[in-house]
C-alpha cells in the first residue's frame, strides 16, 4: 500500500455551532481555508459488517484514509471532493500517518 500513489486533495469542513434565524443553535459545516491531502482506500470489498447489541448487522465505515494531518477529531470534520461528502467517523493518530475511518454521506 503506497499512500503517495492514491493521494487526493479534499476540501475540509469543520462542524461549528451556528445561530439560526429563530435564535437556536444548530450544527453547521464551515469550510476551512486549508485543503487536506488524503490517500483513500475503499473498504467495501472487505467484510465490515459486525453484529451490534440488538443483533443487527452494522457497517462500520466505507473508506480508510491516510493523511499527515494530526489535528482531526472524529465527528467534528468532514471531507468533500467532486460533490461526494465523507464524514470522519474515527481517527487513529498512533502511527506516522493518521488513519481516518470515513463514511459516505448520501444526502449531506
Amino acid at each position: 500500500m503506497n499512500p503517495l500513489r492514491k493521494r487526493l486533495v479534499f476540501d475540509l469542513y469543520k462542524s461549528t455551532p451556528v445561530r439560526g434565524p429563530s435564535g437556536s443553535l444548530k450544527d453547521g459545516w464551515v469550510k476551512q481555508d486549508a485543503q487536506i491531502v488524503v490517500s483513500l482506500y475503499d473498504q467495501s470489498a472487505q467484510n465490515q459488517l459486525t453484529f451490534g447489541s440488538s443483533g443487527a448487522r452494522v457497517k462500520q465505515y466505507d473508506y480508510l484514509g491516510l493523511t499527515k494531518k494530526k489535528t482531526l477529531i472524529a465527528g467534528k470534520y468532514r471531507l468533500e471532493r467532486d460533490g461526494v461528502k465523507y464524514l470522519v467517523k474515527g481517527v487513529n493518530n498512533e502511527g506516522r500517518l493518521t488513519q481516518l475511518f470515513l463514511e459516505v454521506i448520501a444526502n449531506g
